[in-house]
């Protein structure tokens, strides 16, 4: 299963904002999406991302651009078709 964990904070303007645009980039390209809001973890900022494929985290990042959501996404499905 391809997925994307969206890890939000109450109060995150970007997270509100983006928060749509993730989904539905995510979900155009196959992968389910979650949103886990205020998590019990330090994270470096948010809106922070997990990309997970059957089970593993196999990259995660953080930010609200679109263009790096995109190349991010894009790249994991090159590199799944290749396995």
């Amino acid at each position: 299963m391809k997925q994307v964990i969206m890890m939000s904070k109450e109060g995150c303007a970007t997270c509100t904002e983006f928060g749509p645009v993730a989904k539905k980039l995510a979900e155009e390209r196959g992968f389910e999406f979650k949103v886990i809001k205020n998590p019990e973890m330090e994270l470096p900022f948010f809106p922070y991302y997990y990309l997970m494929h059957d089970g593993n985290v196999v990259e995660e990042w953080g930010g609200g651009s679109d263009k790096k959501f995109i190349r991010v996404l894009d790249r994991a499905l090159k590199k799944f078709a290749e396995e």
